[in-house]
């Protein structure tokens, strides 16, 4: 027997959830256990391994699964489910705050340039055609 698996034999709870780390190798899935009954295939969680920091980032791909007590695969249990809800929340809350920035940069640059300008060639820049376009008025008189 793989005592690693005998969890799921005294406690109801334990869920068996299988896991992806390739996403290029959707063959190569781990079972793992967790007594979160809020993971769901498609969540992201952290798993232990044996590389860098002993944890990394698995996709669930099924869950509930069959577990086989006779498998000599150790079955590790999953450390957390990722909240990527906040992720997305909080991403989304920094791209609009970049847009008002972006926005107010721009505003400040076009009436610096504007202010420029007009301040050296104002009653030449009025009195080009250009400037009244799509209206009804006539250019203003260069003298």
């Amino acid at each position: 027997m793989n005592y690693t698996t005998a969890i799921f034999l005294i406690n109801p709870n334990t869920r068996a959830v299988l896991c992806n780390y390739e996403p290029d190798a959707p063959d190569k899935r781990v079972m793992f256990k967790t007594l979160n009954a809020d993971i769901a295939v498609g969540d992201f969680v952290i798993v232990p391994t044996k590389t860098r920091h002993g944890m990394t980032v698995s996709k669930v791909v099924a869950v509930d699964v069959d577990v086989d007590f006779d498998s000599p695969a150790l079955v590790d249990w999953i450390v957390e489910k990722i909240d990527t809800a906040s992720h997305a929340t909080l991403v989304a809350q920094e791209d609009q705050a970049i847009k008002v920035i972006r926005s107010a940069e721009q505003t400040k640059k076009r009436t610096e340039l504007a202010a420029a300008l007009l301040a050296d060639s104002a009653g030449a820049l009025k009195a080009l055609p250009i400037t009244v376009l799509g209206s009804d008025k006539p250019p203003a008189d260069p003298a």
